[in-house]
């Protein structure tokens, strides 16, 4: 699942990138070299309502039907991914696949390798894009006992490609990551349920690249939001893929 992502360009670079107008939030994200969802950071998303728009959300949809915060946060844990296959029937999603669909910039996502029963991680990136959209959805949520208002997001995940499935090789998934030129019809509001299970394909990996690196995304004494996060790092004992 994507779990671990990043996105080490500044607020303008992705503003450019999805030619989105400037947002009150918009400029307070700074890079970010690794994230993860079990922190439920707040991140940059374009969404269905505001398709020109940068807006800050944090990673882990809490469904709308969340009746209490204590509900709510139990529920976010479960929701940091969407699975693409099932998303139109789970409760948790099926409010939001139809018309609250929205973009996930990335510059690149982790995932780990299992190797004779041990795992080393990978940074995996596009060839020709610096930054690229994952497909995600989301919601709003207010906490009626505060008036606390809550917008979250999840990313959607489907079948590997070959080289993910090679790397992933426990569940054998991936991000959904959306074509360049389909980015804005993912944020068209009206679409039949079919035009989007359309995107649900793994993306190609002749147009992927990945490698290994340090084991610093599972430390708990160093800091992985550093760009020395993603840097190539060989492993003896693994192959090239």
């Amino acid at each position: 699942m994507c779990f671990h992502n990043s996105l080490s360009k500044t607020a303008q670079e992705v503003k450019n990138r999805f030619k989105a107008k400037n947002d009150e939030t918009g400029d307070l994200f700074e890079p970010v070299y690794h994230a993860t969802a079990f922190a439920f950071p707040k991140w940059p998303v374009i969404t269905t309502e505001k398709p020109e728009t940068l807006e800050l959300f944090n990673w882990g949809l809490i469904p709308h039907w969340a009746s209490d915060m204590e509900d709510a946060k139990k529920s976010r844990q479960n929701c940091l991914n969407a699975k693409s296959e099932t998303v139109f029937e789970k409760p948790s999603f099926r409010f939001s696949i139809n018309k609250k669909r929205c973009i996930v910039p990335s510059t690149g996502f982790f995932e780990w390798r299992d190797v004779d029963k041990k795992k080393y991680p990978y940074f995996i990136k596009l060839k020709d894009e610096d930054i690229f959209a994952m497909a995600g959805i989301f919601q709003h949520w207010v906490d009626k006992s505060t008036g606390e208002f809550f917008n979250t997001f999840s990313i959607l995940t489907t079948e590997a490609n070959p080289l993910m499935a090679t790397i992933h090789n426990s569940k054998k998934r991936m991000p959904v990551i959306i074509p360049k030129n389909r980015e804005a019809e993912w944020l068209t509001m009206e679409m039949t349920q079919e035009n989007i299970k359309s995107f649900f394909t793994p993306y190609p990996q002749e147009k992927m690249m990945a490698h290994t690196i340090r084991k610093l995304i599972t430390s708990r004494l160093d800091n992985p939001n550093v760009p020395e996060v993603t840097e190539e790092f060989d492993y003896a004992e693994v192959d090239p893929i």
